[in-house]
């Protein structure tokens, strides 16, 4: 919480996140399609242009640490999205994976495991070692597991289908 002098010079309280009356004046966009993604030459910002219902080229400039905020809120968005689509509390959205990559870390007792999608989308995880061999233990038992099971579906009989003439 910070004070502030208003225009007639009295005190007034405001909150991190700005007066009552600055949120309530936000602007609403809605895009129809992004057109461009940048940043600024010394990596400050990140720009995001794209045309809006109306026709209309719009662009939000995110300083870094507010573009890093979005980033890391929108799975969890995306992911609830999906959940009230589909009334299904487990459903989540998920990114398939084109590659990854690890390596180490100089100067870190951790490796990069960096995962990334045929689309562009890409993301690095700093993981401590420990993580590293508990992650690929369970990576290795469990991708077994579902390989085993996947083996025994597709070698039973299909008893459960109706032929028809």
């Amino acid at each position: 919480m910070r004070r502030d002098k208003g225009e007639r010079g009295e005190v007034r309280r405001m909150s991190a996140r700005g007066s009552s009356a600055a949120r309530k004046a936000a602007v609403t966009l809605r895009s129809s399609r992004l057109t461009t993604c940048r940043v600024a030459e010394d990596g400050a910002d990140v720009r995001l242009e794209f045309i809006d219902q109306s026709g209309k080229a719009v662009a939000v400039v995110l300083p870094l640490d507010q573009a890093e905020a979005v980033v890391m809120t929108l799975p969890r968005l995306l992911s609830r999205a999906v959940r009230q689509r589909t009334g299904n509390d487990e459903a989540r959205y998920v990114f398939h994976l084109g590659e990854w990559v690890i390596e180490g870390a100089k100067e870190h007792s951790c490796l990069i495991a960096t995962l990334k999608t045929q689309n562009g989308f890409e993301v690095s995880f700093a993981m401590p070692l420990e993580a590293c061999r508990s992650f690929g233990w369970t990576l290795q038992h469990e991708a077994s597991d579902a390989m085993d099971a996947r083996k025994i579906a597709e070698q039973a009989p299909a008893t459960d289908r109706t032929k028809f003439n």
